[in-house]
Order: C-alpha cells, then sequence, then structure tokens
C-alpha cells in the first residue's frame, strides 16, 4: 500500500503534534506552508481524470456541483439511468457538467477517501491521530469561482492544496460544536450567516504544498486565485455524546422499563415520575462495564474502518493493521526494527514482511505488542 503521507507528524511539519493538540486541535485554524512537492503523490489532476473516467464510481450524491452554495440539483446535470443490478439512479452528464463548470461552478468529489491508496494513506494517518472517521472531499474549481458562500462545517477539516492556488478567508465567528450530520448552514440563511462570521481574522492563498486546518464551526469561505484550482479536504468525524445512545439503543430496547408504556400524558405526577425513572436507569446502563465496552470497541471501529487495505493479492490470507506506539522501549535486541517503525504511524503485516524477509514475522510481531511498541487495529 503507499502511503504517500506515512505520519501525522509529516502533514503537520514543522508543526510538532503536541503543539498541534495543545494550541489548535478543536481550538483555533492552522495554516502551514509547505514545499510545492509535498503532495504531489497524493493527488493530481491526471489521477482526478482517471477517477472521472469511471462512470461506474459516480452517482448525483457522489459527484455534485455548487455555486455560492448549497449545491445545485442534480436534476440540471445528471440523466436518470438504471444500474447494472437495476437500481435506479442519477448518472453525471459530462457535457452538462462542463456547462456548469463554465459558469463558475465548482465540482466536489465526494467520499474519496478510499478511491485511491494514496487518499486512503492519509485518511489513515488522520483516522489514528483523532480515533474517528474520515471523509475525503475533492475539490475543484476555476479562476474567481466561489463554490460555497462563507460557511461553517460539521467536521475538523483539514485541506490540502494539490494543483493551482485558492484564497481564504478566516473568521472570527464560530458556530458552537456543529453536528456532522446537520447542514445548519444553509438553515440559518445568508443574514444570519452575515452577522455570526463576525470579522476576517486572517486571509491566506494557499499554493501547492500548503495545507489549512480549520476546526468545526468556525467561519470560513474560498475563492480560486489561479486559472484552476484543485485541493482535498479530509473531515473529521468523531463519535460524540449523542451517539452513545446508539450505541446502546440494543440495551435500552431490552431493558423492561424501557420498554414500559408511558402514563398517561394528563396524568403530569406520574408522567415525571416514571421519566425520573428512565433517567436513573439510563444512567446505570450508560455507566455500567458493558457499555463502556461497546462505546470503546464502536469508536475503535470507527477509527480504522475503510482506510486500511483488505487484501494483498495474490495472498489470499487475512491481512493485519498495527498501529505504531512507544518505540522507545526499543532497546538492544530490538533496536533494528526502531528506525522503521519512527517513519510510520501504522503498518500491514505485509509490508513488515516485506521490510524484514529474514525474520521470523509471527514471532517479532508478537514481541512487539508485548513491549507495546505497536498496537493490532484490524
Amino acid at each position: 500500500m503507499s502511503k504517500t503521507i506515512p505520519r501525522f507528524a509529516d502533514l503537520i511539519s514543522p508543526i510538532t503534534r503536541e503543539k498541534f493538540e495543545l494550541d489548535y486541535s478543536g481550538k483555533a485554524h492552522l495554516y502551514v506552508s509547505g514545499n510545492d512537492n509535498k503532495f504531489e503523490n497524493v493527488a493530481s489532476w491526471d489521477a482526478i481524470n482517471k477517477l472521472l473516467a469511471d462512470s461506474t464510481l459516480w452517482t448525483g450524491r457522489l459527484l455534485t456541483l455548487a455555486k455560492q452554495g448549497p449545491t445545485l440539483d442534480p436534476k440540471t446535470y445528471c440523466v436518470v439511468e438504471t444500474d447494472r443490478d437495476g437500481h435506479v439512479i442519477q448518472r453525471p452528464v459530462p457535457e452538462l457538467i462542463h456547462k456548469h463548470l463554465q459558469d463558475g461552478a465548482t465540482l466536489v468529489l465526494n467520499h474519496a477517501d478510499t478511491l485511491t491508496p494514496e487518499l486512503s494513506g492519509v485518511a489513515g494517518c488522520l483516522q489514528l491521530q483523532f480515533r474517528a472517521q474520515v471523509k475525503c472531499n475533492i475539490y475543484c474549481s476555476w479562476q474567481a469561482s466561489q463554490g460555497f458562500a462563507t460557511h461553517f462545517d460539521g467536521t475538523d477539516v483539514f485541506v490540502l492544496q494539490i494543483a493551482g492556488r485558492k484564497f481564504w478567508n478566516l473568521y472570527e465567528g464560530s458556530y458552537e460544536r456543529p453536528l456532522s450530520s446537520s447542514p445548519y448552514v444553509f438553515k440559518l440563511g445568508a443574514e444570519e450567516n452575515e452577522r455570526l462570521k463576525g470579522d476576517c481574522i486572517e486571509k491566506v492563498e494557499l499554493t501547492p504544498g500548503d495545507f489549512l486546518y480549520i476546526p468545526r464551526g468556525q467561519y470560513h469561505d474560498a475563492i480560486a486565485s489561479s486559472e484552476a484550482s484543485l485541493h482535498l479536504t479530509f473531515g473529521i468525524v468523531p463519535l460524540v455524546g449523542v451517539n452513545v445512545f446508539d450505541v446502546v439503543k440494543a440495551q435500552l430496547e431490552h431493558d423492561p422499563l424501557f420498554n414500559k408504556p408511558l402514563p398517561h400524558y394528563d396524568q403530569q405526577h406520574a408522567l415525571k415520575s416514571h421519566l425520573a425513572k428512565l433517567g436513573r436507569r439510563l444512567e446505570e446502563i450508560i455507566c455500567s462495564c458493558e457499555a463502556k465496552q461497546l462505546v470503546r470497541t464502536h469508536q475503535k471501529n470507527a477509527a480504522v474502518q475503510e482506510s486500511f487495505p483488505a487484501y494483498d493479492m495474490p495472498f489470499n490470507g487475512k491481512i493485519s493493521a498495527f498501529k505504531v506506539g512507544n518505540v522507545r522501549s526499543l532497546l538492544g535486541d530490538e533496536s533494528w526494527v526502531r528506525d522503521w517503525l519512527c517513519g510510520r504511524d501504522w503498518f500491514t503485516d505485509s509490508e513488515f514482511a516485506k521490510a524484514f524477509p529474514d525474520r521470523d514475522i509471527n514471532k517479532e510481531l508478537r514481541i512487539l505488542i508485548k513491549l507495546g511498541a505497536i498496537e493490532q487495529i484490524g
């Protein structure tokens, strides 16, 4: 598997992981200028053209167009077709898309985080850093065209500038902890957003190799400043408190108290008393050891899904993935692997075998796990 950004530290360099977590994560935006070639192997115009050429990948939901936001109606650039499984879908039409692009629209390819090994590699680093699901979108825009009005996102966002240049305005206003699934910004209205965004606190022009971190809720907007601009966004989708109810839903459904009919709405005292009982029982369930383990497992599954390889053909067995941990514990007999581990955030057993063909891989992995240098994550 190609990991063009093998470590989170490589992505945010020269900012250290410790400084990012202390001063920026969830608190403030961060702009870091990088070398032109920093992200050249992550994506390119040629790579995007190859993705677009595979028409079976795209529907009106996965390929969207935006002009001053929200997104355009798929009916304006799609035709209704039946796919090979007999499902009715909206299939994008290149000729119709070109007309919108020439009229100033921005092309957005959604949920692209697993479409190439390179995109999956970046997503994997972010998943391990934030212990959360990561979604990647690809944005193609042209000079003086603004795809989205001033808005905020429901996720922390990492912006990687791949080609061309784009101006970004960062505002002091922030919507407190929006959920990733709720498009608040387009429901609030232009006047309300204008009031909430506040003053512009920084203007930056991203060029190839630059990255920008924007915490969820912070108002921002962007416009291409070169003939064409290509950038990626990686959105961090953490589990939040409300997700706990999804995790323990099965327990609630099998709990006798939660299956008991509510008192009649006219019986106010009885209803109040019953709701209090439900609250106390809910606290017992959420604080139980079983619920804690379920939540932890749910978090772990969300943090390692999709972006890590499942196949390594022609090998026909299961691929295991490992997260790099405390490599400082590797001394003496195990120092041979320390430098290799320091160069990545995660790896697969097949990568390990290729790097050290003369070693007993299973034995060495067991030793490294016992020493706390690695942790199996998939």
